[in-house]
């Protein structure tokens, strides 16, 4: 499965990374907000990782409830310039 670096703009995750499959366009992540997860897009847009890695931007385009979607469906991203 190919794997691309996901750089999350807005939210409370703002400028952190994670890896994901290619053919994610939607990203839920845990949230500052107890019980919300931040929701991201894919958009065509690219752009730098923290450690320069070429990266697709993820904009934050709300949260919904943790209660919406299981566990094993969040990605965790890692801490700006760990991607």
């Amino acid at each position: 499965m190919a794997e691309t670096l996901a750089l999350l703009r807005g939210g409370s995750r703002d400028g952190e990374s994670t890896i994901v499959a290619a053919q994610v366009d939607v990203l839920r992540a845990a949230s500052d907000a107890p019980g919300m997860l931040d929701v991201y897009e894919a958009t065509p847009e690219t752009a730098a990782a923290p450690d320069g890695t070429p990266a697709v931007v993820y904009d934050f385009v709300g949260q919904q409830p943790s209660t919406d979607i299981a566990p094993e469906g969040l990605h965790m991203p890692s801490p700006p310039g760990q991607g």
